[in-house]
């Protein structure tokens, strides 16, 4: 009996060390094994900028879509320029960090923190679907 309860007790401790073992993979630039546009550039473009797309949904004024929508347009045009240029993967994504942060500050500028939250919210779900057709998306929000 005891050498019941010690076998099965080492099997409780044993799985649990390896179940403690495991944990999330985030992914990181490594992952990313070249920071570079994919192969169909017109098609990445035109997919980023509409999963930028606030809608009309969210109650902003045509006024700030409009402002919103030239800034999307130029924070697009800026990615598209890193990642087409001859910078190592570091440069390109520290360029690519400070553009992602630069652009987040002037949305919630321009939308102030609660409709900017909620437009975050929204183009975060819009970005799974490009995050899956595009590795490089994984940089992005």
């Amino acid at each position: 009996m005891k050498r019941t309860i010690a076998i099965f007790t080492m099997l409780i401790i044993f799985g649990a060390v390896n179940l403690n073992a495991q944990g999330l993979k985030i992914p990181g630039a490594a992952d990313l094994s070249k920071l570079s546009l994919p192969t169909d550039k017109a098609q990445f473009e035109k997919d980023f900028l509409s999963a930028l797309d606030p809608g009309t949904d969210l109650g902003i004024s045509t006024d700030n879509l409009t402002k919103l929508a030239d800034g999307n347009k130029s924070y697009v045009s800026d990615i598209m320029g890193i990642l087409g240029g001859k910078d190592s993967n570091d440069a390109k994504l520290s360029k690519l960090t400070g553009k992602n942060k630069a652009w987040k500050t002037a949305v919630t500028g321009l939308l102030g923190d609660s409709a900017a939250g909620k437009y975050f919210t929204k183009i975060d779900k819009q970005l799974q679907g490009f995050k899956s057709k595009y590795q490089v998306a994984k940089l992005f929000l």
